[in-house]
């Protein structure tokens, strides 16, 4: 399991009491992507205040993040100089303001927040947003940056399961030997092509998913749908994302109760990316009836047709019947890969070490000969 640092209050900065300077203080939590889960270990976190002067400022001891704790605030005091200008607070448990590493073989085990700016002329308090830095291995661009929404509600939140798949896809687009090279995924994205590859990812979230094969791929034409609600923190990161040479992204409201909107219907896609979609076991009906509008059957699946993938990290038995429903609609497993998550608890009595599942789905024709025209 993944834990994340979130602002339950962002950071603020305030004259000191005690007359000199300024004092910035915010409150934290490390929890899990639901927030049903704390940290339940002791852990010293690093604490950066970057000033506009060129200057970071740390507090005189790292604070520490207790087993048990809920909540924790956090106090810095900083000199008049040095709080005149933009400020940004960068949290972390690794022992530096750098971003987290997430590759094939390696995921964070604690992701750190950097807030907005604030300060100077402008708001004292930080915007009720927080940004993820995530170090990929794949692409020119190095860094991959996604904002969030700050406070303890989950939605527009990294959850594990897309972090997950972003390592996975690090793999697929790397040179492979053995059954890996062999993959209709892989082939989909790794063999060079005249045109680019068109996906559609639905439920984005915050885009990660999306923008991260934007990022790593060439030639990636990438829609990313959500609900209207999504669209602000979407764009947002959209807008600030680095994307390889001749990728594009846009975003677009879907909801999957309501009749598709013509930008999807009329186009093909060939890769369909859903990540951690599958926990709310009501809405699962019209997810697969989405993916049965936008995925045409195929003749053959692992050569030229569409393939969806699918991320996600078992939460409850209902979610089972995902997959009764994909079969009902036409769509076969082709591909399945597990992915490991860090396990903070170092194997402690009583707890499972969670895992992403990956799985690969096409479309068969119903009568085996692919669709009727």
């Amino acid at each position: 399991m993944v834990f994340y640092i979130r602002f339950l209050k962002v950071p603020k900065i305030s004259p000191s009491s005690a007359g000199s300077g300024s004092t910035v203080k915010t409150t934290v939590t490390l929890t899990s992507d639901l927030g049903d889960e704390f940290l339940d270990q002791d852990i010293e976190l690093s604490v950066h205040l970057d000033c506009n002067n060129g200057v970071t400022r740390t507090p005189p001891r790292r604070p520490k993040w207790q087993a048990g704790m809920r909540a924790l605030p956090l106090e810095l005091h900083v000199n008049k100089k040095d709080g005149a200008g933009p400020l940004r607070l960068c949290i972390s448990g690794s022992g530096h303001d750098a971003a987290d590493r997430l590759s094939a073989t390696r995921m964070p085990e604690l992701v750190g927040a950097w807030s907005g700016l604030f300060g100077a002329s402008g708001s004292p308090e930080a915007p009720r947003k927080m940004e993820r830095r995530f170090d990929l291995q794949i692409g020119g661009c190095a860094q991959l940056s996604i904002w969030e929404e700050t406070g303890e509600s989950i939605a527009r939140h990294i959850w594990d399961a897309s972090l997950g798949l972003v390592a996975h896809l690090q793999i697929l687009l790397q040179p492979q030997a053995g059954p890996v090279a062999c993959s209709p995924l892989r082939r989909l994205l790794y063999h060079p092509r005249s045109t680019p590859l068109r996906v559609l990812e639905l439920g984005t979230g915050c885009g990660i998913v999306g923008l991260a094969l934007a990022q790593m791929r060439a030639d990636t034409h990438a829609v990313l749908t959500d609900l209207p609600e999504a669209m602000d923190i979407l764009s947002l990161n959209i807008a600030a994302a680095c994307r390889a040479n001749g990728s594009h992204v846009e975003p677009l409201p879907l909801d999957w109760d309501a009749e598709l909107p013509k930008s999807v219907w009329e186009r093909r896609f060939e890769l369909v990316l859903v990540s951690d979609c599958t926990y709310n076991a009501d809405s699962l009906p019209a997810l697969v009836r989405t993916l049965g509008a936008v995925v045409q059957e195929e003749k053959e699946v692992a050569e030229k047709g569409s393939l969806v993938l699918v991320a996600m990290k078992v939460r409850h038995e209902s979610e089972k019947v995902f997959f009764e429903l994909m079969a009902s609609a036409g769509f076969t497993q082709v591909e399945h890969w597990s992915i490991g998550l860090p396990d903070p608890s170092r194997g402690a009595v009583g707890r499972s070490v969670d895992v992403v599942e990956i799985y690969a789905f096409g479309r068969l024709g119903r009568d085996g000969e692919g669709a009727k025209s």
